[in-house]
């Protein structure tokens, strides 16, 4: 089959193949025929990362996907041969074939194309368990901060799907796309600040980092945050790494990493079928290692403001 693989010694770090051999399902599994995937910034990450690193080399690169079902497990009994899914393959999913874990795929929502349903799980996710985790509800007041990249377009939809009042910051070229996202209040952050009242409930930060470049929000957690209010997040400093991978019983972590669940992918599906909430497709890549490495360099410039995803095939 054809993939794009993560390979170090090539340029670029990545080579393009069309005799990949094709997996073979295990248990738990099916197989799926990819008709579309997205990649996210953790992607360009993983071989920069230590023992991570190496164990991608030789993979297709991609965590989400959205294809039809091709072969399931004798164990699978929730899906079968025809189904139309989209979801996560740790294995890999910029490839004509990607055997996944039945319980973290779902049955793609029927009014969305295979690139609109692809650029869903791994933004759509993050932003649900992270709000989750930030005890949103109906009447929530919530602050989402960077309402205009991937996570955070998704994470104001979901935010107002869950009953909240959202308010959420954004370059000045981007205020009417977030706007539209379904923001209450949009504040551009190269001329307003963030209100400090009323406070909010839970702030949803997609925006702070490592990279001096990105601002850093955490101290609104002193000065916009309800007492007993929730602050999440999707990046921090080491610190906030350190902790987020220690045990919970050891210390509790206010950053979320996706978990990539067959009953919140459903959930997800439900929204948009309800038309709540929508993908955001910047930009369908062609399947080949150019196209890959496109897309990584507009996720390292932050030039993104909604998925890219690959067509792969008929």
């Amino acid at each position: 089959m054809r993939a794009v693989l993560y390979d170090s010694g090539a340029e670029g770090g990545l080579v393009e193949r069309g005799d990949v051999p094709k997996p073979e399902v295990g248990p738990g599994q099916v197989l799926v025929r990819v008709r579309a995937a997205a990649v996210n910034p953790v992607d360009y990450k993983l071989p920069g990362m230590p023992i991570v690193g190496r164990s991608v080399q030789g993979r297709p690169v991609g965590l989400d996907l959205a294809g039809i079902v091709e072969a399931v497990a004798p164990d699978v009994s929730v899906l079968k041969v025809g189904d139309e899914v989209f979801g996560n393959c740790s294995r890999g999913t910029i490839a004509e074939f990607a055997c996944a874990d039945a319980d973290k795929v779902a049955k793609k929502p029927a009014k969305l194309s295979f690139e609109e349903a692809a650029a869903l799980p791994t933004v759509a996710l993050t932003s649900l368990q992270s709000l989750v985790k930030g005890g949103v509800g109906e009447g929530s007041r919530v602050l989402v901060l960077g309402g205009s990249g991937g996570c955070g377009a998704m994470g104001v939809q979901i935010a107002k799907a869950m009953g909240a009042h959202v308010t959420s910051n954004c370059s000045a070229r981007n205020v009417d796309a977030v706007r539209n996202h379904g923001a209450d209040v949009v504040v551009d952050y190269s001329s307003q600040e963030i209100p400090a009242e009323p406070k909010f409930d839970c702030i949803y930060d997609t925006v702070t980092s490592p990279d001096s470049g990105d601002t850093n929000y955490q101290p609104l957690i002193q000065t916009h945050l309800k007492t007993g209010g929730e602050y999440v997040c999707i990046n921090g400093f080491m610190l906030d790494w350190v902790r987020a991978s220690m045990p919970r019983w050891l210390c509790s972590s206010s950053m979320v990493m996706a978990n990539h669940s067959k009953s919140d992918l459903e959930r997800i599906a439900k929204w948009v079928d309800e038309g709540k909430i929508r993908p955001q497709v910047q930009e369908v890549l062609p399947f080949s290692k150019d196209g890959v490495l496109k897309s990584f360099e507009a996720l390292k410039g932050r030039r993104a403001t909604g998925k890219l995803v690959f067509s792969i095939g008929q």
